[in-house]
């Protein structure tokens, strides 16, 4: 098929939708799914049915236009800037469900975690909850481990006055922007190297200790000595793997060595609502996180605030992505990618081998990669990314997408805004690479075509 990148935005989704098949027909209305009820819960009176939209916004068709955004083609992987991941069909026909009804959030969260326990495998005594995000996770688990069930404690939080406890470890090599999750509970950070330093670090004020999972290969002191530790010490241990699945067999292995909380991201490769995080605990733990978050007034987690239909099409995500067959998807990004290999070579542009790790400690994807041949073409990677990101009326990745986001301006001038060109300039300048594994069907074609017309147009050496 011939694509050409002059098209009108509304003529380019649509064939986007024909290349996709269109949208998925949501499954017949039942109690069928997360919960095996022989009772079934009757269909809402108004029936809350699919219907289109004939004014106002969305009544084009195309709501990006409408309010004059631009949308991706993600190529960047699931980072929070550019909205994560997408939800599969399945998840999004159960949270439109989850919407039927009105619900005790917090009776709903119990019965999710139970769920989440037995799908997860789950020690005997933990259980799951579904928080707005793993950030979140960390807010309310934090703020539960400080004021326990204790209501005067929870509505004075951040200020930790008379509260005994109060003081977290961290190793010095495991702090990282999300550790201002911790702080934001009133929570202080004592900074550590060793395991002699960790245990010296121990007074009657220490808590917990926080444990960066992706990190763990760069600190001194390891998971299992870190639990050690800690149980000898009666303290808490966090467990931040947020980015740290698949494998999903992290999902129970994780808990199962002993942490008292872990906490994973619902909205990346699991694949769930954006907004939404996982986080498996003891259940002492898990009630008094519950107890610092919405849909609970005055305290803390009130912002964290997780809706009936974000939980329904979490569980959703969840039970999809633990059944997932992973072997499948990983042959399914190598022909997405077969097919950009195979327009390109007649440029001279070579596939380079697949890079994956399937035991790496987060962000465990499958890397894609070509290399231009500099005696054909005059033309580096980091201008072939920029080309892409720069297609219209559909951007295909972006190169502003900084993980971290947006920044304040310093008024001293010395922070660091980034180090993106200096990612470009770590790299062969003759290659380029992308994720794949966020691509919906038929996107790669896209890539394919918009890559064929940069190399097409590029000067020759």
């Amino acid at each position: 098929m011939n694509f050409k990148f002059d098209w009108s935005r509304r003529s380019f989704l649509a064939a986007l939708g024909a290349l996709t098949g269109g949208i998925v027909a949501p499954p017949e209305a039942g109690a069928a799914g997360l919960f095996d009820k022989k009772q079934k819960v009757p269909p809402s009176v108004d029936g809350n049915p699919i219907v289109p939209i004939t004014s106002g916004l969305g009544s084009t068709g195309d709501i990006y236009a409408e309010l004059g955004v631009t949308p991706l083609v993600n190529i960047n992987g699931t980072v929070t800037v550019i909205g994560g991941s997408v939800m599969r069909p399945e998840v999004m026909e159960l949270m439109r469900r989850g919407n039927e009804h009105f619900v005790l959030i917090d009776e709903l969260e119990v019965a999710a975690g139970k769920f989440i326990a037995k799908l997860c495998k789950s020690p005997a005594g933990y259980t799951g909850l579904v928080t707005g995000g793993a950030a979140a996770a960390m807010v309310v688990s934090y703020a539960g481990m400080m004021t326990e069930d204790l209501e005067p404690r929870i509505r004075q939080v951040p200020d930790v006055t008379g509260i005994p406890r109060t003081e977290v470890i961290i190793q010095k090599s495991h702090r990282y922007p999300f550790d201002h999750q911790i702080r934001q509970t009133g929570a202080k950070l004592v900074e550590v190297e060793t395991r002699e330093e960790m245990i010296a670090a121990i007074n009657p004020r220490t808590l917990a200790i926080h444990f960066t999972n992706i990190l763990s290969d760069q600190g001194k002191v390891s998971g299992a000595e870190t639990i050690e530790i800690a149980r000898a010490h009666n303290l808490y241990t966090f467990n931040d793997a947020a980015a740290d699945v698949p494998p999903k067999e992290r999902l129970w292995e994780y808990p199962a060595q002993g942490w008292d909380m872990v906490t994973f991201s619902g909205g990346k490769d699991i694949r769930g609502p954006q907004a939404s995080g996982l986080l498996i605990g003891k259940e002492e733990l898990i009630r008094y996180a519950l107890l610092n978050m919405s849909p609970q007034e005055d305290r803390i987690g009130r912002c964290c605030k997780i809706g009936k239909e974000t939980i329904f099409g979490f569980l959703k995500a969840l039970e999809l992505f633990v059944h997932e067959d992973w072997d499948a998807s990983l042959k399914a990004y190598d022909a997405k990618a077969q097919v950009i290999t195979d327009a390109v070579k007649k440029f001279g542009v070579i596939a380079l081998p697949r890079k994956f790790d399937p035991q790496a400690l987060g962000n465990v994807t499958p890397g894609y990669s070509w290399q231009i041949d500099p005696a054909k073409l005059k033309l580096t990677g980091h201008e072939v990314m920029q080309q892409l990101a720069d297609t219209r009326p559909l951007g295909i990745g972006s190169m502003g997408a900084g993980a971290s986001g947006m920044r304040g301006r310093d008024p001293e001038g010395k922070l660091n805004e980034g180090d993106h060109e200096g990612h470009w300039s770590k790299r062969d300048p003759n290659t380029f690479g992308f994720a794949v594994w966020q691509l919906k069907d038929g996107e790669e074609k896209l890539i394919a075509a918009r890559l064929i017309e940069i190399f097409g147009s590029a000067p020759k050496a």
